[in-house]
């Protein structure tokens, strides 16, 4: 049974993706940026001394008290991250992640970590695979 009516005929999708724009009018924000680098450090697997560039970065992000931290403090290693992110946006030509300072850089990896719920606060509070309020309330 047929109305009558023509169904209309969608434009075709861009064959190259340089031809695709985004239609949202934020662009992706430095913890969008940051998140890339993150991602890339991770996996990096090129060696540096006896370890992996990806090994060292997560060596410096497990600790969740100062004592447990690479260099004996959290703000320490928070500091050497923000620096691998910051080489590592050089490498990868991500000019706003590389001009910018190491407590921006640190900030945002903070947003980024919170993401995948893998801060530190958030492992130091999770038993069993749930997060529970902290023993000193001002955490």
């Amino acid at each position: 049974m047929s109305t009558g009516k023509q169904l209309r005929v969608a434009p075709p999708l861009p064959a190259d993706i340089d031809d695709w724009q985004r239609a949202i009018k934020a662009e992706r924000t430095l913890n969008d940026l940051v998140e890339d680098i993150h991602r890339a450090l991770v996996s990096d697997d090129t060696k540096d001394g006896d370890k992996t560039r990806g090994e060292r970065y997560l060596a410096l992000l497990r600790a969740t008290y100062d004592a447990h931290a690479v260099e004996g403090s959290l703000a320490a290693d928070n500091t050497l991250a923000a620096m691998m992110i910051r080489e590592k946006a050089t490498e990868m030509d991500s000019v706003d992640v590389a001009k910018e300072k190491l407590a921006i850089i640190n900030m945002a990896l903070g947003v980024v970590l919170r993401r995948y719920k893998s801060s530190r606060k958030q492992r130091r509070n999770t038993v069993h695979g749930e997060e529970v309020p902290s023993e000193n309330n001002g955490d």
